[in-house]
């Protein structure tokens, strides 16, 4: 744990900036599937779609978290720059 607070010290302000748009990201994906969860209705056969919509979008972010995280790791590697 150490080792990983570390390395998250040492991050480029490059990097940063690309963790900051991608929490942003992930934050907005959340607010839009609670937003059509909010406007949809009450869940019904008519509305099913929104709520499909609505789940897909909720479960994203946590993918594109994890895919951000390893492609800022594979940028980030010190091991590259030698």
């Amino acid at each position: 744990m150490k080792r990983f607070l570390h390395s998250f010290k040492k991050i480029s302000p490059a990097g940063l900036l690309g963790v900051r748009i991608v929490m942003a990201l992930c934050c907005a994906m959340a607010f839009a599937a609670f937003a059509v969860c909010l406007f949809a209705g009450e869940p019904t056969l008519g509305n099913w779609r929104a709520y499909r919509l609505a789940r897909a979008m909720a479960e994203a972010p946590a993918g594109v978290l994890l895919a951000a995280g390893i492609g800022l790791i594979v940028l980030e590697d010190p091991g590259a720059k030698k």
